[in-house]
This record gives C-alpha cells, structure tokens and sequence, in this order.
C-alpha cells in the first residue's frame, strides 16, 4: 500500500481512537503533518501516533516521516476553558496577579486573561468539553461575544481577545 492511502487509514485510525476527526497532510520532502481541533493535547496524540506506527506494518511507509502534531484552537475550547476557570475561583487570582506584576504602565488584563486561558488549553484534553452544566449559558455568551461586525456591514472579526474583553466587562473576571 502506498503512503497517501497509509496516511488516510492512519488518520482514520487515530480519529476511531480519539473520537475527533484527525487529518493527515503532506507538508514537504519527509515531513507530514497531524491536524484535529479539540481532543487529545499534543503529547497525548503523539503517544497514539506513536502506538500505531509501532504495530506491525499496517502504517510502515510512514515510519521514516516526520509528522508534526497541530491542535487548532477553538472558540469554543477557549470559552468552555475560561467558564470553567472562573467557575472554579482561578481565573481571576492568576489574572490579577499577572497584571499586578508588570505595574499600571504594562496593565493588559484582557491579553492577560486570554494567555492564561491559552495556557488551560495546551494542557487540557477535550477542552471543547463542557465540565458542568452551569457553564453554558457563560460559554453561549463568550462565543457570542467572540465576534464584531465592522461598521461597514460587509465584514466582521472574530476573536478569544473579544471574549476576554466580554468577561472582563461583564463579571470582573473573578
């Protein structure tokens, strides 16, 4: 069996494993890439990647390539993360203390707050996943929030910061 169609059943299988839609692309020369939003973190997909490359020669022309892992963010990962953050009384001590730290000149509490939230993502598994009920209507919101129409009509933006802006306004983060 050819590569291309190892690399479709691999993705295929780390997909059955995960229970998240994985992608298998060719970047260039040697190097392929591991794509999926929400699942498993980096390591934790290597790990899987690492168990099917390793049984027997189902995956074996891809054992020579380098396959980079990317996790893609979401909005709704992020606002799953900060409601739940908030809900357990750590969102606003860590964003404060981070603020507190650089002085009034350096004051950036919504930038802030997304870091820290960013941070809760790299290291979350399934951070698309709502942890209790009561987080929901929070994370309705912060999506909403999460984008702007321009003025004009014809366009918008869409972003984590504008969240972290919404939280901050609405509930001082804490």
């Amino acid at each position: 069996m050819n590569r291309s169609r190892q690399a479709i059943r691999l993705a295929e299988h780390l997909s059955e494993v995960t229970a998240v839609p994985v992608e298998l692309a060719h970047d260039s020369g040697a190097r392929w890439v591991l794509r999926w939003y929400d699942g498993p973190h980096r390591e934790e997909m290597r790990a899987h990647l690492a168990a099917a490359l390793g049984d027997g020669e189902r995956f074996a022309a891809l054992r020579d390539r380098v396959i980079g892992c990317s996790r893609f963010q979401t909005l709704r990962a992020w606002a799953v993360l900060a409601a739940a953050a908030r809900r357990e009384g750590v969102l606003g001590p860590a964003v404060a203390g981070t603020t507190a730290a650089k002085g009034e000149k350096e004051a950036d509490e919504a930038g802030d707050l997304w870091r820290f939230v960013r941070q809760l993502w790299e290291e979350a598994s399934y951070p698309e996943r709502v942890r209790a009920p009561e987080d929901v209507p929070l994370v309705e919101q912060l999506v909403s929030a999460s984008r702007r129409d321009h003025p004009s009509g014809r366009s918008h933006t869409i972003s984590e910061l504008y969240m972290a802006e919404a939280l901050l306004a609405a509930t001082g983060c804490s």
